[in-house]
């Protein structure tokens, strides 16, 4: 029976075909005592079709802001300030088990025209980790148990005063560890962590902190002289409530919004005084890499008094903090 004649190209590509998909007899025959050659185009399928259970993202990044003024006749000072800050996610989901962990760290400074120091606007350490399961893949709610720690990396002072350290690395610190209940909808914008029993301990590890009191800790016994015949303690143990939420969403197309709240009390010591963290961010994506940010934190914290310059403690009162700057930021 005639054929009809293969085009020269046609060939060749059918040919290069069958070395991918198959072996010739004179591979097989003299080959036939080494291992096989694995299948390219199986190994990229087979790799591609591995479940991913992990998730990670790590975003560095810098928050700048700067003011000016030539011949201002309303008068001003010129002024530079920068936050630079890193987060990253890392996340384990397997079946009914969710692992999640967080790191954020964050360090800023400001600069006026014609003052002696630069001042610090932001000093954050804060290290998150939560481990969650579920009796069902259906079910919304998680049995969860979590631990937080959060402290600074340098010393803070009082406005211009350097004398009077009010706080630095680990003074203080405070490390939460919970076990309770996490509820989250399926794309993770919104949960709610109640958590029954929380044990919060707080460490203030400058003892010139710690006999003053400061932090809630108890301070140094003295004589009628003044003079320190006990040293204060340096961590406060509380056994307590602890309910957090958080949400995020995207206001419209590069505007995001970020909630992150936790709400705070202990059993023992003023039953239903709540210790409140309120944070609210709105990202505004200007392209991959830059970004203009607004910030809002507010924080009121019981056992945490107002140090002033004179050594004397107010408070508690509420305290506010905000942030607005455009910066760069890379995600990887």
């Amino acid at each position: 029976m005639d054929t009809i004649p293969t085009p020269e190209s046609i060939a060749k590509l059918k040919n290069k075909i069958n070395k991918v998909f198959h072996k010739s007899n004179k591979d097989t025959i003299a080959n036939k005592n080494a291992s096989p050659k694995k299948d390219s185009i199986n190994d990229i399928l087979k790799e591609s079709s591995k479940p991913q259970y992990w998730t990670i993202t790590n975003k560095p990044g810098i928050l700048l802001t700067q003011t000016s003024f030539v011949n201002w006749t309303k008068g001003g000072n010129n002024s530079i300030a920068g936050i630079t800050s890193f987060r990253g996610d890392y996340d384990y989901k397997k079946g009914r088990f969710f692992w999640t962990n967080d790191l954020n760290l964050k360090y800023g400074l400001s600069k006026e025209n014609g003052a002696e120091h630069a001042k610090k606007t932001d000093d954050v350490i804060d290290i998150k980790s939560s481990v969650s399961y579920k009796s069902s893949i259906e079910s919304k709610w998680y049995y969860s148990g979590e631990f937080n720690l959060t402290t600074q990396f340098f010393e803070g002072y009082k406005g211009n005063d350097r004398e009077t350290v009010i706080s630095n690395f680990f003074a203080p610190a405070r490390m939460r560890l919970g076990v309770g209940g996490l509820y989250t909808d399926n794309d993770n914008f919104f949960k709610l962590h109640i958590s029954p029993l929380t044990n919060q301990v707080t460490f203030v590890m400058n003892q010139t902190l710690a006999n003053k009191g400061a932090f809630g800790v108890t301070p140094a016994v003295k004589d009628e002289n003044g003079n320190i015949i006990k040293k204060g303690e340096n961590i406060y143990s509380e056994l307590g409530a602890l309910v957090r939420i958080e949400y995020k969403t995207t206001i419209m197309e590069n505007i995001n919004f970020n909630l992150k709240s936790s709400f705070y009390s202990d059993y023992i010591d003023k039953f239903g005084n709540v210790d409140t963290e309120i944070e609210l961010n709105v990202d505004m994506k200007v392209n991959q890499y830059i970004q203009a940010k607004i910030g809002s934190h507010l924080l009121y914290d019981d056992d945490s008094k107002i140090l002033e310059s004179d050594g004397t403690q107010v408070g508690p009162k509420v305290q506010l903090k905000q942030i607005l700057g455009v910066g760069v930021t890379y995600i990887f």
